[in-house]
């Protein structure tokens, strides 16, 4: 029988001395040592973008229209501040050099970088896990997140379509580096053609085909930014998909804390597994208890369940370890920071 904790109202396996969300045990002392970690949600993710071209609305994120293939224009400075898995110029598809350098480099598209570092971003919404839990929806939620053979994306663009089927037919009865290297201009395709749902499974082939650590890392990496396309409600599929790379690259470095640190995110986004979450956050915090985006994501949990003293803190030791006031995720923990201070000066008038 599952136990619900008192202070957050997290559900908890039977047995449980200890809540893993707020770390309060169950029978109401808190245990500092193993308060939550976690989570980032760009609340301004449903938003929408229209081509000034032919007027396709796509989703918010699309560098390309869906449509015309047109670049798209971002009218507002709050896009997700997780750095695209590319940034290619209007109707060039990009080399492979350039995607080989998303997996090595600050550049990279999901490592590192799901730490809010946009001034102008809105925070949040760590609830998401707290609130299903607590209202004892685990069941439902999962019931209700479609699987991935049942998530019905839209067809290629038309201008994409007839280059799609001839990479396709030339792929046939090859194998080895040359059927890698058709793979490879397929992916560059998708790019262009802004489909990184199709660009991430072209690219498992590849990641499979050659089990190296950077390519599973640029499949996870596709499929977590195609999750971030979509509204909240819809990411558990391509959440499902993006810890299924992650876990591969882990299976070939288990010490790359950057993607364990991306994958707990994903798994945010998986009403089976959200747990995880907390769970894989303090992996990485106990293997590098300086690691600055597990750090972040931690005083974001803190702040969410009204910890603001403690979130003040680990904000303080986020700004300690970047050490660069001119770093914006030194300046957003500052934002934060100020922020707790008001919400806290307000409650003592």
């Amino acid at each position: 029988m599952s136990v619900i904790c008192d202070t957050c109202g997290a559900r908890l396996p039977e047995g449980a001395g200890m809540c893993e969300l707020c770390g309060t045990s169950v029978d109401g002392v808190e245990h500092e040592a193993s308060i939550v970690e976690d989570e980032i949600v760009d609340v301004l993710d449903s938003a929408s973008v229209f081509c000034t071209s032919c007027g396709r609305k796509n989703p918010a994120g699309a560098n390309y229209c869906a449509k015309c293939g047109t670049e798209l224009e971002q009218l507002d400075d709050f896009s997700s501040a997780k750095k695209k898995t590319r940034n290619p110029k209007a109707k060039q598809a990009p080399s492979h050099q350039d995607r080989a350098a998303v997996s090595g480099s600050d550049s990279e598209v999901g490592k590192r970088i799901i730490v809010i570092v946009a001034s102008a971003l809105l925070v949040v919404v760590a609830l998401y896990i707290i609130s299903s839990m607590s209202s004892g929806r685990s069941g439902s939620d999962s019931a209700t997140a479609l699987p991935l053979d049942q998530v019905v994306e839209e067809p290629l663009a038309p201008q994409f379509a007839s280059r799609q089927t001839e990479l396709q037919d030339r792929m046939l009865g090859l194998s080895g580096d040359r059927l890698i290297a058709l793979r490879r201009e397929l992916v560059d395709l998708y790019f262009a053609a802004g489909r990184l749902d199709l660009a991430a499974t072209e690219s498992e082939f590849i990641a499979t085909a050659l089990q190296s650590e950077d390519e599973w890392s640029v499949v996870g990496n596709l499929y977590y930014d195609w999750m971030e396309r979509k509204d909240i409600s819809l990411r558990a599929p391509w959440a499902r998909k993006a810890v299924g790379a992650y876990q591969e690259v882990l299976k070939l470095n288990p010490d790359n804390l950057d993607v364990r640190t991306d994958m707990a995110i994903a798994y945010m986004y998986d009403p089976q597994n959200s747990m995880m979450a907390i769970q894989e956050t303090n992996t990485v915090l106990e293997a590098d208890s300086l690691h600055m985006q597990a750090n972040f994501n931690r005083g974001i949990m803190l702040m969410q369940i009204d910890r603001n003293t403690q979130a003040m803190e680990q904000f303080e030791k986020v700004k300690r370890i970047v050490g660069d006031v001119d770093d914006p995720v030194y300046q957003r923990a500052e934002l934060l920071i100020a922020r707790l201070n008001g919400e806290s000066a307000a409650v003592s008038q």
